[in-house]
């Protein structure tokens, strides 16, 4: 698969006394030269360059609808709202079932939230792969996934850029657990995910977990066959095997929602 890095080449002019202050953005590293540095001072100002996030906002087996759970006396998509339109994002698909009835109600279209908002429905307790390809008519550039049943601290604009300066179909958002039995474990040499493992047991004793936010190319769709019910069991898997897939790790605080334990650890201390 050849992938399209998307970039123009421009000639510009600067002042002279600016080039000592660009290059101080330049380490080599993050920020290769004065070009990329150029490219980030104008990302961090003029937004994302990524117009639309899927929020996953199913039932689980209890029928919750986990982003209208209220911490500190405010649901959980106000958060996710705050972030994504901090970012320049405003077009917002939702992934909703049968049990959506309440989030369309609260949502609306997205109007008294200053964003613009549809839905997708589809059948209770799909696969998260099955899940993903219900939105594929509505997406034809670079979007952002997330999962509404979690809180975090990510730097967005550091995180998409993390992804614009590879050639991955897909970056995952990782967090750190002492216990990662429960979710998905990547495996890192650099910044490419060289395996990907969905919950891998009580074996497993730390690592780097799925956040459950992720940046995709529409490329993503190559790899929804239709046995590919799961996009952590059989989807990442596989776009790990081919090298198109890559990992943000982040510091931030990180709650999973949908757990009590979570549920009272952001209580205590989301900002």
């Amino acid at each position: 698969m050849e992938k399209n890095n998307g970039k123009d080449r421009i000639t510009i002019t600067l002042r002279k006394d600016l080039l000592p202050l660009l290059d101080k953005f330049v380490d080599g590293e993050r920020i290769r030269n004065r070009s990329h540095a150029i490219e980030y001072i104008l990302g961090q100002h003029l937004g994302l360059g990524i117009e639309q996030a899927v929020i996953f906002a199913g039932a689980d087996t209890a029928h919750t609808v986990h982003t209208l759970t209220q911490i500190r006396h405010r649901p959980i998509i106000g958060y996710i709202f705050d972030m994504l339109k901090n970012h320049g994002i405003r077009n917002i698909i939702f992934v909703v079932d049968e049990y959506g009835t309440p989030l369309r109600e609260y949502i609306g279209d997205g109007k008294q939230w200053g964003l613009h908002v549809e839905y997708v429905q589809g059948p209770h307790a799909e696969g998260t792969g099955s899940t993903l390809t219900l939105v594929k008519p509505l997406i034809h550039q670079t979007f952002l996934l997330l999962y509404s049943d979690v809180l975090a601290d990510i730097n967005l604009s550091d995180y998409v850029e993390h992804h614009r300066q590879s050639e991955a179909v897909g970056t995952v958002a990782l967090t750190y657990k002492k216990s990662p039995e429960h979710y998905g474990v990547a495996r890192m040499e650099g910044n490419k995910i060289v395996e990907y493992v969905e919950k891998p047991g009580e074996d497993s004793k730390h690592g780097l977990v799925n956040a459950g936010i992720y940046v995709f190319e529409p490329e993503i769709f190559e790899y929804l066959t239709s046995d590919a019910v799961s996009l952590e069991k059989d989807v990442l898997p596989q776009v790990a095997k081919t090298g198109y897939l890559i990992g943000y790790p982040f510091q931030g605080k990180w709650f999973d929602i949908s757990k009590n334990t979570g549920l009272q650890t952001a209580e205590r201390e989301w900002v």
